[in-house]
């Protein structure tokens, strides 16, 4: 490829392509859990959480990379659910968020949609072309985040 700088019609559309990509993976991930009442965004925190045991709520909001704001609207929605629950721990200023028993429940009882999901969505690429496609995922990240 020319190391000129791509045709802007190609750069919108494949940026339009990532957001459509994206937000597909979510409509669907939604779609395939609507009856459990969790969304895919609540699902990615009680993953987290699952796989870290606790987390503070300020790292789940760099984690993911959403404002702080809206992360605790999220988590309130989550307790209101009695998914999680945010416990002050001793000599720290922020809350901690833990999986309760019906939020572990939940994670178990989602884990396996989930992972069915991810595969249909991946499926027919090589573990070579997700790892390429993670490392331009992440270049563009760093491109992004170098403003900062």
């Amino acid at each position: 490829m020319d190391k000129t700088i791509w045709q802007e019609s190609n750069s919108d559309r494949l940026i339009h392509q990532l957001y459509q990509t994206m937000r597909l993976f979510s409509k669907t991930l939604n779609q395939e859990i609507a009856d459990t009442g969790i969304y895919s965004s609540e699902w990615t925190i009680l993953n987290l959480i699952h796989h870290r045991e606790d987390c503070a709520q300020t790292a789940l909001s760099q984690y993911l990379g959403v404002e702080p704001a809206a992360i605790s609207k999220t988590l309130t929605k989550m307790e209101k659910k009695g998914l999680i629950t945010r416990v002050a721990h001793p000599n720290t200023r922020g809350k901690f968020i833990e999986l309760t028993e019906k939020g572990a429940q939940a994670h178990r009882d989602l884990s396996s949609a989930v992972a069915e999901h991810r595969r249909k969505a991946l499926q027919g690429l090589s573990p070579e072309m997700l790892q390429g496609l993670n490392d331009v995922m992440l270049r563009i990240q760093r491109n992004l985040s170098s403003g900062e």
